[in-house]
């Protein structure tokens, strides 16, 4: 067998969903695969360790079976922030447990603790979020919650009149060490950033209260401008802390798009790695593409993923 998952993008929300606030995020048709052949990683450590406390000792066992191809996670020798690692912890729990009925709600539940248990030493466990778009696939709103990794994930829908464009800007990011150093700096400056998590997180109840409406024309106009909205909540959030949050090459290309009636922005911790343009469908996103590549970004060929976790014999 061999099992697959989606990464993610992590849209409106980022840092506020560490203090529970809702983010929305996509699955992206960048696939992790996991298949029974031996192999390690600190991740499938964790997802054995979480098995056998579980009393689930074989299982526990073939999870340090498994190995993982995260290729299509690299922009040339670029790891991508497309969350790898909570899709090799889904698609490898789903191939663990592909001898009993499927039950995503299981999936979700082991890898979400697997993937806080593989975290926790790098001082983060993070929100869910990551695990949640690699399990359901699709766009979701993802609430996390204090008494479960795993969250609450309602499905929403990515409005059809909006374009989309992921890009590479350049540089990779930490993640774990951006959000330590917001961290530090709340506890300098927690009015400041207080009010700029507060902003980021009413942009994101925004945009997944968008994603949301069944008016295409309306859906689309109110995700642009949440969108919008999280972009000046997260320089409010680098202003606050110091941090450098948004790299110069997407602010640029904000202001380029503005105005198309877009807007771009980081996803997920930012600090450069992936961020998104969007503008409306009736804009010409080949033109906005190319303006990216001169600025020495690159456009990944990356959509919305509607299928989550997904095993299937493998045809070798």
């Amino acid at each position: 067998m061999i099992a697959t998952a989606p990464g993610k993008l992590i849209l409106a929300g980022e840092y506020a969903v560490l203090d529970g606030a809702q983010a929305l995020v996509i699955a992206v048709t960048a696939r992790h695969a996991a298949s029974e052949l031996r192999g390690s990683s600190a991740f499938l450590l964790a997802l054995a360790d979480e098995l056998a406390a579980r009393g689930r000792a074989e299982s526990a066992r073939i999870a340090m079976e498994i190995a993982v191809d995260s290729s299509s996670f690299y922009s040339g020798n670029h790891k991508l922030g497309l969350g790898s690692s909570a899709a090799v912890t889904v698609a490898a729990t789903a191939l663990v447990l592909a001898t009993e009925p499927s039950d995503p709600a299981l999936i979700h539940e082991i890898a979400a603790a697997a993937h806080a248990r593989a975290q926790a030493p790098r001082g983060t466990r993070g929100s869910g979020a990551d695990i949640a778009a690699a399990v359901h696939g699709g766009t979701i709103a993802f609430t996390p919650r204090a008494d479960s990794p795993a969250g609450i994930v309602a499905q929403r829908s990515w409005p059809s009149g909006v374009e989309m464009i992921p890009f590479f800007t350049g540089a990779s990011a930490d993640t774990p060490a951006l959000v330590a150093q917001v961290a530090a700096a709340r506890a300098v400056a927690r009015v400041a950033v207080d009010a700029a998590l507060t902003a980021i997180a009413d942009a994101s109840r925004a945009a997944c209260e968008a994603a949301a409406l069944r008016d295409a024309q309306l859906a689309a106009t109110a995700m642009i401008a949440a969108l919008a909205l999280a972009a000046a909540g997260l320089d409010r959030l680098e202003l606050a802390t110091g941090v450098a949050l948004v790299p110069d090459r997407v602010k640029a290309a904000r202001r380029r798009l503005a105005p198309l009636g877009g807007t771009a922005k980081t996803t997920g911790a930012g600090g450069g790695d992936v961020a998104i343009a969007v503008i409306p469908g009736t804009e010409d996103g080949t033109a906005v593409r190319r303006y990216l590549i001169e600025l020495g970004c690159v456009p990944l060929t990356l959509s919305v993923d509607p299928t989550g976790v997904d095993l299937r014999p493998d045809a070798q």
